[in-house]
C-alpha cells in the first residue's frame, strides 16, 4: 500500500511542477483592503491558492473532531479501568471460592485419626 502512496505523491508532485511551470504569465494580486500589489506568475497563485485551501480545510476539520477524540480518549481510559477492576474481581472470586473450598474439606489425617480414636474409646 505504500508503494501507491509514493506513486500516486510522485505523479501529483510532477504535474503541480508542470502546471507551474506552463503557467508562467504574470498576474497582478491586488486588495481593496490593502495598500499593496504583488505581481506573480500565474501557476504559483493557484497553487498558493490550494495549499492555503487544504490547509484551512485540515485545521476546520481538525478542530470539528476534536469533541469526538476526546469522547474516545476518555471511553478507552474508562475501558481500561473496568477491565482492571474486572480483572481484581475476578482473582477475588478465584481465591474465595479456592477457600470455600479448603474449609469445607476435613484436614488430610484428622479424619482417620478421630474414627479410630472413637472405635477404640467405644470398645472399652
Amino acid at each position: 500500500m505504500k508503494i501507491v502512496f509514493w506513486i500516486f505523491s510522485f505523479v501529483i508532485v510532477i504535474f503541480t511542477i508542470d502546471f507551474v511551470m506552463t503557467n508562467g504569465e504574470p498576474m497582478t494580486l491586488a486588495s481593496w483592503l490593502l495598500p499593496w500589489q504583488a505581481n506573480v506568475p500565474v501557476g504559483l497563485a493557484v497553487l498558493c491558492a490550494l495549499v492555503l485551501g487544504l490547509l484551512v480545510g485540515g485545521l476546520l476539520a481538525g478542530s470539528s473532531g476534536g469533541r469526538a477524540r476526546r469522547r474516545a480518549r476518555l471511553a478507552e481510559r474508562r475501558v481500561e479501568t473496568l477491565e482492571r477492576e474486572l480483572g481484581n474481581l475476578v482473582r477475588r472470586a478465584e481465591s474465595a471460592e479456592r477457600e470455600a473450598i479448603t474449609m469445607a474439606l476435613p484436614a488430610p489425617g484428622n479424619g482417620a485419626d478421630r474414627s479410630a480414636g472413637d472405635n477404640g474409646a467405644a470398645r472399652q
